[in-house]
């Protein structure tokens, strides 16, 4: 087994593909039917089932894809430690949600980089499930959320409260609103909760998504509502591609650092946490974006999720 089987491998489990692997890994299709084929000797295993419309993971690949993953995160993580440049003492592996980053931890990396010149920073994105498992298994030093859960050797500090609003292509009330129009976002489990309690009569229809970006985009060309973080909606209700709806409640999602608590960077994780607090927007910073004071109050959302609960 070697890299270049696992990295073809996963390449495959994404395309369903092999043709498509070969293209984009610039091999033949016979190179990855090898890498492939040895990578199945090694363990044992059948990995795909091929067929004239491409390459699904047998059950045994499915889950071997998940120890894959962690094989080549942990390489990663390996050598970027190991071939940091000339000068730099450590590095910081950071994940957030994007909807987090474009208001709010952009400029906490921006300080990171100032306080700490011999500290070198890894970011990504990602989203709350995806991030806790990279958590727990040390590929991410920190990671920014909506939606943690409760498990030992794992800290969670509550940094603030996102607030959520209703806007719509069109000026309309929440009687007057075209409900089949709306875009739904899942956010996380704790948003699908309370939405389902604050707008019952807003349902996922014909179109969801997983990204605010893409829904903007598809709504500046077909129209429709949607609910945003209010910073976001206020920029598109202040360009005039948006309207505030009328009487539809807004939501908050609480915001969370998660790090592990058995790590050898307590001073650095102490000082990171630490500016995380200090740059999160107040609770009354949050509510002043919200566009509309006169609006309903705000449905606070679940903290956070209990394992197995």
């Amino acid at each position: 087994m070697n890299l270049a089987q696992l990295n073809t491998f996963l390449d495959v489990a994404n395309s369903q593909n092999f043709n498509r692997t070969a293209e984009n890994l610039s091999i033949t299709q016979s190179a990855v039917s090898t890498r492939i084929r040895g990578l199945e000797e090694t363990l044992g295993v059948t990995l795909f089932t091929r067929g004239r419309f491409g390459a699904e993971l047998t059950s045994s690949g499915v889950k071997f894809r998940h120890y894959a993953l962690q094989i080549c995160e942990v390489w990663s993580q390996a050598r970027q430690e190991l071939s940091l440049p000339r000068g730099y003492d450590g590095v910081l592996r950071v994940g957030t949600q994007f909807s987090i980053w474009e208001k709010f931890v952009n400029r906490w990396i921006l300080w990171m980089c100032d306080r700490y010149p011999r500290l070198a920073l890894h970011i990504e994105t990602d989203y709350s499930i995806s991030m806790m498992e990279q958590v727990v298994n040390k590929m991410l030093d920190i990671a920014v959320m909506y939606q943690p859960r409760i498990l030992l050797d794992i800290e969670i500090t509550r940094l603030f409260d996102d607030v959520f609003v209703l806007i719509s292509t069109e000026p309309a009330d929440m009687d007057s609103l075209d409900k089949e129009k709306y875009v739904y976002i899942d956010w996380c489990l704790g948003f699908r909760d309370a939405h389902a309690r604050a707008v019952p009569e807003l349902k996922a229809r014909r179109i969801t998504m997983g990204l605010g970006t893409m829904a903007i985009d598809y709504l500046n060309h077909k129209g429709g509502s949607i609910y945003l973080p209010a910073w976001r909606a206020k920029k598109l209700v202040s360009d005039g591609q948006f309207h505030r709806v009328t009487g539809a409640p807004e939501i908050l999602q609480p915001v969370y650092a998660v790090y592990r608590k058995d790590t050898d960077k307590n001073e650095i994780y102490d000082a990171a946490i630490d500016s995380l607090r200090a740059f999160a927007p107040s609770h009354e910073e949050m509510i002043s974006s919200s566009l509309d004071e006169t609006q309903d109050r705000p449905l606070l959302l679940p903290h956070c999720e209990q394992e197995g609960g």
